[in-house]
């Protein structure tokens, strides 16, 4: 009996592993559901197709006979995945079953009681059930399968010194596994919420101050050309006066987009505070031509607020890098943006 509990921990261990890995990997596509994306669910099943084989390897020992968790993932694949995660899950069990045992009468009645469960879990989706209530159902379900297929072979000994434990090894299992999944999403959720949080300016949902001058940094570490465009939204605090700070506000979502519009492929834009966004640009080539055209842009798109079109202006001052560090670099375009808003704004000027 302590073999197969030591046994029966080794197979969690693999289950946990596993899943692990598949929620980090897919953590950018969380919460992984019977709606997520086709590649989502099919990379989900292949996981707990993986995990199932390596379950039936593993089998726990229990006296003569010999049993396995693999139920366990297959029940987070219907679960998590639909019916669509479930079928790749079964499918690679089928493939793991053949290779390594044949084609046989036992193997067979198994097959048609993985094709049962797949049918329930097909009903399941069309049922208004929660998915922590789907998931015990999922196990009961194919608890009661496994019970069908024995009952008419076993005696009363056999049941109770295999599968009584089995039940209960399952059921324990089952529990500690949904569980660990539940605290890993949500963790990773929570995490990769931090994370966009930490990076993205909430009012423009353009990258924030500490996101680009990363990104100036990482171009000052490559050794590349790089320029930089320091850009100040003109008259920034009469249209907040006149207007309010709703419109304020939109005026800075407006910019935002309409740089984001404006900026080459090899341009990364951002917001560095109040009214000022950064530009970082791969190269130095045909700058001066690129922030003047970023000015005329903004000219031409008209900002309608409450019905009215309000003119906008941007200042921009650039600087090309050379050897020194990315925050001489911005010194040297802050000052050039000074001298383009005391010549009158609207203009480039270069440092």
């Amino acid at each position: 009996m302590e073999t197969g509990i030591n046994s029966f921990f080794i197979n969690i261990s693999l289950i946990f592993l596993f899943m692990s890995l598949t929620f980090y990997v897919m953590r950018t596509v969380l919460p992984i559901q019977p709606t997520s994306p086709l590649f989502v669910r099919f990379w989900f099943g292949v996981s707990n197709g993986l995990t199932a084989i390596l379950l039936t390897i593993n089998s726990i020992e229990l006296g003569d006979a010999r049993i396995d968790l693999r139920l366990i993932p297959i029940a987070l694949s219907a679960t998590f995945a639909g019916p669509f995660g479930a079928i790749v899950t079964l499918g690679l069990i089928f493939i793991g079953r053949t290779t390594l045992h044949g084609m046989s009468a036992p193997f067979v009645d198994s097959l048609l009681l993985l094709l049962v469960f797949f049918l329930f879990s097909l009903v399941m989706t069309r049922l208004p059930i929660r998915r922590g209530r789907g998931y015990a159902i999922y196990i009961g379900f194919g608890a009661l399968l496994v019970l069908i297929q024995v009952s008419g072979s076993v005696n009363e000994t056999v049941f109770i010194n295999v599968f009584v434990p089995y039940f209960l090894m399952l059921s324990f299992g089952a529990w500690l596994c949904y569980w660990a999944a539940k605290k890993l999403e949500t963790h990773l959720w929570m995490f990769l919420l931090h994370t966009h949080r930490a990076t993205i300016d909430e009012l423009t949902g353009l990258p924030n101050r500490y996101r680009t001058l990363e990104q100036m940094n990482d171009l000052e570490m490559s050794g590349k050309p790089w320029t930089l465009l320091v850009i100040d939204v003109d008259h920034f605090k009469q249209l907040n006066d006149t207007y309010g700070h709703l419109a304020g506000d939109a005026a800075l979502r407006h910019i935002g987009q309409t740089l984001e519009r404006s900026c080459p492929p090899s341009g990364f834009v951002g917001r560095y505070g109040g009214e000022e966004f950064l530009l970082v640009i791969e190269g130095s080539e045909g700058m001066a031509k690129v922030a003047e055209n970023i000015v005329q842009m903004v000219q031409r798109t008209p900002f309608e607020f409450q019905g009215e079109i309000i003119p906008m202006t941007i200042s921009i001052g650039a600087a090309i890098a050379g050897h020194e560090p990315s925050m001489v670099v911005f010194e040297r375009a802050d000052e050039a943006l000074y001298e383009a808003k005391r010549n009158g704004r609207n203009q480039v000027k270069f440092a």
